[in-house]
């Protein structure tokens, strides 16, 4: 659960599951448990991204058993470390924009990618800014989608100017192919220039290759954000009519909103789990940015038609922790409608 729903990236979360643990010995005997479970379940269940998880959370709290003050120092180090590597590898030509980048990116995002993956986004950067300035479609984000068949996924990764309901068009668009979204990492730049990070897959739990699948979350997203652009709402009810997916409507799953300000010192945790539809996703990023709420990171998990999605929210304005019991009862609420579809 840990590894598909919490950010498995931050260190205290990885110091929280060392301590439920407490040793290597049991953290192996888990992993073993946990492998065999899931080989042992059906594909809708399991699936090469939720064993990368599992395996990420698995090597980094035997870094932080085996010495949790170097583990710590690797964390704070991550930035400058990764800004010299990425300056050496991109070259003086990319000197204003590595600076740019290193600064307006917040210190989590350091910690979630490495060299390789950072140099992509730089590059990326500079797609879009060329393409603000010389492109057709200024306002239009640009988009690198990087087939990982190994693990189970397709690694959709999108930079453009940031702006309301960029996400649930985004998800909106994704969902209309059809495709499964499995994860979401969202970051804003102190020069409102948002980079979305998407890890998504067939429906069969596959990479995505399909150049005509890209294709359409690209033309489909590209319509929706231009002014008076395409409303995605009657779209996503017309695919929900044609039944694309394995129903769920007799699923006996009730739907659970939680709202958490404790496990995490930045940011506030809100978990749902709903019967999964076409959509929900969509509707539920709606319904964050119609209450003005940034999301910082989501975790989308769908277990036997379920979906449990764990995001981590800030208040838009104050960039922090949201507060007000009457503001939380509404979000919760409306999130709750939301899940529903109603």
């Amino acid at each position: 659960n840990i590894a598909q729903r919490r950010n498995i990236d931050d260190p205290g979360t990885v110091s929280e599951f060392a301590a439920i643990v407490k040793d290597q010995t049991n953290l192996d005997a888990l992993m073993l448990l946990t492998l065999a479970d899931g080989q042992g379940t059906s594909d809708e269940n399991w699936s090469d991204w939720k064993e990368t998880l599992v395996w990420q959370l698995y090597h980094a709290t035997t870094q932080y058993l085996a010495d949790r003050h170097s583990f710590y120092d690797r964390a704070k180090t991550a930035r400058e470390a990764r800004e010299t590597l990425v300056q050496v590898r991109l070259g003086s030509d990319y000197e204003e924009e590595i600076e740019a980048h290193f600064e307006f990116m917040p210190d989590h995002y350091f910690r979630a990618f490495k060299v390789g993956d950072i140099v992509a986004h730089v590059e990326l950067f500079r797609r879009f800014y060329d393409s603000t300035c010389f492109g057709e479609t200024p306002l239009a984000p640009v988009f690198s989608w990087e087939p990982m068949p190994d693990q189970g996924h397709t690694v959709l990764t999108l930079c453009g100017w940031d702006r309301q309901q960029l996400l649930s068009k985004i998800a909106g668009s994704i969902s209309l192919v059809p495709l499964n979204i499995l994860s979401a990492d969202i970051y804003t730049r102190g020069d409102h220039v948002a980079l979305d990070v998407f890890r998504v897959s067939d429906l069969r739990g596959g990479a995505v290759v399909n150049e005509r699948e890209m294709a359409l979350v690209e033309s489909t997203l590209r319509k929706a954000l231009e002014p008076d652009g395409t409303d995605l709402n009657p779209l996503l009810a017309q695919a929900r009519k044609k039944g694309r997916r394995s129903p769920v409507a007799d699923l006996e799953f009730p739907s659970r909103v939680s709202i958490d300000n404790q496990a995490d010192p930045y940011f506030t945790l809100i978990e749902i789990q709903t019967p999964d539809r076409i959509g929900l996703l969509h509707d539920l990023l709606q319904c964050f940015s119609r209450n003005e709420i940034d999301i910082a990171l989501a975790r989308i998990s769908t277990e036997s038609g379920a979906a449990i999605d764990t995001f981590y929210i800030t208040d838009r304005h104050s960039h922090s922790k949201l507060t007000g019991t009457q503001r939380m009862n509404t979000l919760h609420q409306e999130l709750h409608a939301a899940a529903l579809g109603s």
